[in-house]
């Protein structure tokens, strides 16, 4: 920015967390001064996208825009970038499958699944949604699956006995049971859960599983963002590849199997910018690129190396010393 105090060199940034999530920003922030991060390097600005976003985008001084939310939002900000000529990387929806074949470890993929679907209250962007299960262990694997939800602990998200929280807001709650009747609707077959549970006021929806669930469903092919999950009871290998690949988004998958023929076909063939092998769909490495491909991302990935470079200007520089060519790549 302008007139900033801080050391030449350093990028500035301008960071405004999601309006309802405040807290955690405040205090990474406040971790960071601490630590010794120069005044003027770190700008934080709190409010609603719709005018503290919409102002930050459109600010010529804003050079590089990173973005993690909505399609809707996502594609407005790269809209406006794009006039203005600045750079964007965009993380938005995500609608990640679990293939379960039939020589998976069933404990190890139940878990997985419960975790990556349930955990955070399904309201992170890599959370499993959708189960492509092989017919032989479909009903092995979802008495498991079950089993799990029913374990859960529903409870204020600062409670560490709790397992389960509530939605972030009152109008994601009203996504989750909107989702959860179209379903229904849709012929889905509701296997647990799927009701709303009245806890001190809270917008808790119990942990969902929709068994009966095709492809071509909305409870497939849409992000919800809530604790709500669907199984599909693929025909074959190759029908869970074209199952999975089925929808608009591509950010994360995983395959549970033992033959490395099928993992390294999976890995080749799995539409998807972050791919898993006997492990959740959820998590990350800061060290590797975050992100992925079709409708989920635009620009370079954040995180690692990518994300690095995302916020730099690489300047090459030719010197010339009594007629020796010195080449160099200085960032």
């Amino acid at each position: 920015m302008e007139d900033c105090p801080c050391p030449c060199g350093w990028n500035t940034v301008v960071f405004k967390p999601a309006e309802l999530t405040p807290g955690t920003a405040s205090i990474f922030v406040e971790i960071l001064e601490e630590a010794g991060l120069p005044a003027g390097v770190l700008n934080m600005l709190v409010g609603s996208g719709r005018t503290v976003g919409e102002a930050i985008i459109q600010d010529p001084r804003i050079k590089a825009i990173s973005f993690t939310g909505s399609n809707g939002v996502g594609m407005h900000i790269n809209e406006v970038a794009a006039k203005r000529g600045a750079r964007v990387t965009l993380e938005m929806g995500g609608k990640n499958a679990v293939i379960v074949m039939e020589d998976a470890d069933l404990d190890a993929a139940a878990s997985a699944i419960a975790s990556g679907a349930f955990g955070a209250t399904g309201q992170r962007c890599t959370a499993t949604s959708r189960v492509i299960a092989m017919p032989q262990i479909q009903e092995e694997l979802l008495e498991r699956v079950v089993a799990k939800a029913k374990a859960m602990k529903m409870g204020a998200g600062l409670d560490e006995s709790s397992d389960l929280a509530p939605a972030v807001d009152a109008k994601q709650f009203d996504v989750d049971l909107k989702y959860i009747d179209l379903a229904k609707a849709d012929g889905a077959k509701l296997i647990y859960g799927g009701k709303k549970v009245d806890i001190n006021g809270g917008y808790f929806v119990e942990p969902t599983i929709f068994a009966n669930v095709s492809p071509d469903m909305r409870i497939f092919q849409e992000e919800v963002f809530g604790p709500v999950l669907s199984i599909y009871k693929a025909k074959s290998f190759e029908d869970s590849i074209k199952a999975a690949n089925s929808v608009q988004y591509g950010l994360a998958s995983a395959i549970f199997t033992q033959d490395n023929k099928r993992i390294m076909r999976f890995i080749e063939d799995i539409e998807v910018g972050m791919v898993h092998v006997n492990e959740p769909t959820i998590g990350g490495e800061a060290q590797l690129p975050f992100g992925g491909s079709k409708a989920t991302g635009v620009g370079p990935r954040e995180m690692g190396e990518e994300g690095i470079n995302f916020f730099t200007e690489i300047k090459t520089v030719f010197i010339n010393y009594s007629g020796t060519g010195v080449q160099a790549s200085i960032r």
